[in-house]
């Protein structure tokens, strides 16, 4: 497929989040690399573990493709309503734009903060990673923040140390294999918050303290535990997040499989003390 010429738009995006999902493992680095920026390439390079390497490249890739194929859209393509647009990346649609527009598309961090640039320009979208089991994910809107992770079993410290009691008699409304889905999407949705930049001077230690209120009905997410596929059927709802008397509510979009769950947050208003 030919390469397609430079996108002529150069306003930001309007107020709706696109979502790209690419399997590290399809990437050939060393062909894919001239897709960087200078800077881009030197972080890179400085990455020791093989496997951080190709999931910190996948994660670039998916935020240059659908920041440039998004760029496309016209104003009356844009939805009204939020509603994130999940697009599985491959490395055939990488071929879709030449290699200078990629390198054009930087990505940095600012206070932890990953951040955008286009032809050196700062953007005002916010962007969004995350990676688990060697698939990376990305996403672009304003405010927005994601998390994907890999339905596991984990250690019974997990399950007793994160959530609130409420929370726990949520997920273990069902047999086993469901709640531990539920326990996982749990997580994502705390990882979120924490990537919004909401909580305080906190990390993955603070989410014992973190509640959320809310949750939807387990049958309104059920068909994704049940799903080989990820698809672009989001299921949203509204949540509020509760930490040290303060609650903010939130929008949440969540797709998956019975194996991957993928988290999207939109924070909405204010916070009330």
């Amino acid at each position: 497929m030919p390469s397609r010429l430079m996108p002529q738009f150069d306003s930001p995006v309007a107020s709706r989040c696109s979502v790209g999902l690419l399997d590290a493992g399809e990437l050939r680095p060393d062909e894919y690399t001239r897709y960087l920026s200078e800077d881009e390439k030197t972080n890179y390079l400085a990455l020791r573990s093989e496997t951080r390497k190709r999931e910190w490249l996948a994660g670039r890739l998916a935020v240059k493709y659908i920041f440039l194929n998004w760029l496309e859209l016209s104003p009356e393509a844009q939805d009204r309503d939020w509603r994130p647009t999940l697009s599985r990346v491959s490395p055939a649609m990488l071929g879709d734009y030449s290699p200078w527009m990629y390198q054009k598309v930087q990505v940095s961090t600012n206070d932890g903060k990953p951040n955008l640039t286009w032809c050196g320009k700062t953007r005002g979208e916010s962007i969004s990673l995350s990676h688990s089991r060697g698939v990376s994910c990305a996403s672009i809107g304003f405010g927005t923040a994601i998390d994907v992770e890999a339905n596991l079993p984990r250690v019974d410290a997990f399950y007793r140390i994160n959530f609130s009691e409420v929370e726990k008699g949520w997920a273990m409304s069902g047999e086993h294999v469901r709640s531990n889905w539920l326990f996982t999407f749990l997580w994502t949705v705390k990882e979120s918050v924490l990537k919004l930049g909401w909580l305080k001077q906190a990390t993955v230690w603070s989410f014992p303290r973190v509640e959320i209120n809310g949750l939807p009905g387990v049958r309104d997410i059920g068909r994704f535990w049940h799903s080989r596929m990820m698809s672009n059927d989001f299921a949203v709802f509204t949540l509020s997040v509760k930490d040290h008397g303060r609650v903010m509510p939130v929008q949440v979009a969540v797709t998956g499989t019975r194996n991957l769950i993928l988290t999207v947050m939109n924070p909405l208003g204010g916070v009330v003390t």
